[in-house]
C-alpha cells in the first residue's frame, strides 16, 4: 500500500506542476517552459504506470500465475527506462530548437517564479519516492524516483534559459540540456539493464550470496553448502538452497536447519517471501565411531550394553570400511550418582564422536546427540567383541527413539 500511495501522490503532483507550467509558459510565450510541461506529462504517464505495476504486484496468486503478479512491478521498472531514454532525446531535441530558434519571452517574473517552484518540487518529490521505494524495496518506485531526480535538472535547466533571457543570454540552456541529457541516457540504459536481468531472473548482489554460503555452512549439522539461487520477482525474493547434512535426514532436523538457514537469508536479502531449502545426508567418508566396553582389551574389549554407566568407551576411526585407528579411554561419568548419562554424552561430543554404537539409552542422551547430529546405531544382541560389531556397522539399524 505504501509504493501504491506514493506513485498516486506523485502521479497527482505531476499532473498539477504539468498544468502550472503549461499555462505560464503559454501566456509568457516561453516555449522551453511549454516543452517542459510535455515532458511532466510523460512523466504523469510513467508515474500512473508504476502505480498500475505496483497494485497489479500486490494481487493474490491465481491459477494461471501460481507464484503471484510480482513481476508487473519489473515490467512497468523496464517501461519506466524507456520513458527517461525518450525524455532524453526530447531534451536534446529542445536544445536544438533553441539554438536555432531563439525566442523572447513575456511575464519573466512568473515564469522564473514557476521554474524554481518546480525545482523544488520535483527535488522533494524524488527524494520521496526513493525513500518509500528502499523502503518497501521496489525496483519500479526506486527506478521512478531517480527519473523525478533527472527532472529536477531539466527544471534548472528552464531557470537557466529565462534567467539567461532577462540577461539576453539565449544559449546558455542549450548546452546544459545536451550535458543532462547524456546523464538521463546513462541513466536510463542502466535500469533497463537491471530490469532486463530480474526479469531474466539474473541475480546481481553476488557478495550477498557469498555470505549466505559461509554463514550457512557454519551451522552445526551442515556439512557442505551447494547451489544457492535466488531470483528477484517485484517487491519480493524467491529462492532455494542445497545442503548436504550431518548424520540421516529426518523430518524434525531438516525442520530445525531450514528455520536456521532462512533466518540468515532474510538478514541479507530483503523481502524473502519464500526458500525452498534441499537437504540430503552427506556421506561419511570418515567416521569416528564410539562403542561403551566394560575392559581395555583394544578391539576384542567386551561391549557394554549401558551407556552412562559404561567404565569405557572404545573411539574407532573407520574409513572407507576400515580401521585407521583407535584408541580406549575411561568413561569420567561413570560413577556419578546424578546427570550420569549427560554427563557422558558431553564426553562423546567433546571426542568429535558422529557415530555411536550402543545397546540402551535414555531420553535425555539421545536428543542431545541427536541435535547435535550423532548418528546411533542399535548394539546386535549377541556378539563378541568390539572388532565383531565394527564389521557389521553398515548392517545395524538406526535408532529413531530412546531405548530406556
Amino acid at each position: 500500500m505504501l509504493g501504491a500511495n506514493a506513485s498516486k501522490n506523485s502521479t497527482l503532483t505531476l499532473v498539477f506542476l504539468a498544468a502550472l507550467k503549461g499555462v505560464v509558459g503559454f501566456y509568457s510565450g516561453s516555449s522551453v517552459l511549454i516543452a517542459d510541461a510535455v515532458h511532466t506529462s510523460l512523466d504523469i504517464f510513467a508515474s500512473f504506470a508504476v502505480w498500475v505495476g505496483l497494485k497489479l504486484s500486490l494481487k493474490d496468486s491465481a491459477e494461471k500465475f501460481p507464484y503471484g503478479y510480482y513481476k508487473a512491478d519489473n515490467l512497468v521498472s523496464l517501461f519506466v527506462s524507456i520513458i527517461i531514454l525518450f525524455s532524453g532525446v526530447e531534451l536534446v531535441r529542445e536544445a536544438l530548437l533553441n539554438i536555432t530558434n531563439p525566442v523572447g519571452m513575456k511575464l519573466q517574473g512568473i515564469a522564473l517564479g514557476t521554474a524554481v517552484f518546480s525545482v523544488i518540487t520535483m527535488y522533494g518529490l524524488s527524494k520521496y519516492k526513493a525513500r518509500v521505494g528502499r523502503l518497501i524495496d521496489s525496483q519500479a518506485l526506486i527506478a521512478d524516483a531517480i527519473h523525478s531526480y533527472t527532472d529536477v535538472f531539466s527544471s534548472l535547466i528552464v531557470v537557466i534559459t529565462i534567467v539567461g533571457s532577462m540577461l539576453g543570454i539565449k544559449w546558455l540552456d542549450s548546452v546544459g540540456v545536451l550535458v543532462i541529457s547524456l546523464m538521463i541516457f546513462k541513466l536510463g540504459t542502466g535500469i533497463a539493464r537491471d530490469s532486463v536481468l530480474t526479469l531474466m531472473d539474473a541475480w546481481l548482489d553476488k557478495d550477498s550470496i557469498t555470505r549466505i554460503r559461509q554463514n550457512v555452512g557454519s551451522i552445526q549439522g551442515v556439512k557442505t553448502v551447494g547451489e544457492i539461487r535466488l531470483r528477484k520477482s517485484g517487491l519480493v525474493v524467491f529462492g532455494e538452497i542445497e545442503i548436504e547434512i550431518e548424520g540421516d535426514t529426518n523430518l524434525k532436523r531438516v525442520d530445525m536447519l531450514s528455520e536456521e538457514i532462512e533466518k540468515i537469508v532474510k538478514n541479507e536479502v530483503k523481502n524473502l517471501e519464500h526458500l525452498v531449502v534441499n537437504a540430503k545426508p552427506g556421506k561419511m567418508s570418515v567416521m569416528k565411531i564410539a562403542v561403551p566396553v566394560l575392559m581395555q582389551e583394544g578391539l576384542h574389549s567386551k561391549v557394554s550394553g549401558h551407556f552412562g554407566r559404561a567404565p569405557y568407551f572404545i573411539f574407532i576411526e573407520l574409513e572407507d570400511g576400515k580401521i585407521k585407528s583407535w584408541d580406549i579411554s575411561e568413561n569420567p561419568a561413570s560413577d556419578l550418582e546424578k546427570k550420569r548419562g549427560m554427563k557422558t554424552t558431553e564426553f562423546l561430543k567433546n571426542r568429535g564422536v558422529n557415530v555411536l554404537i550402543v545397546g540402551e539409552i535414555g531420553e535425555g542422551p539421545f536428543h542431545m546427540l541427536r541435535d547435535s547430529f550423532v548418528k546411533m546405531l542399535q548394539m546386535p544382541e549377541v556378539v563378541e567383541d568390539v572388532e565383531k560389531v565394527v564389521e557389521k556397522v553398515s548392517e545395524l539399524s538406526t535408532l529413531t527413539a530412546p531405548t530406556e
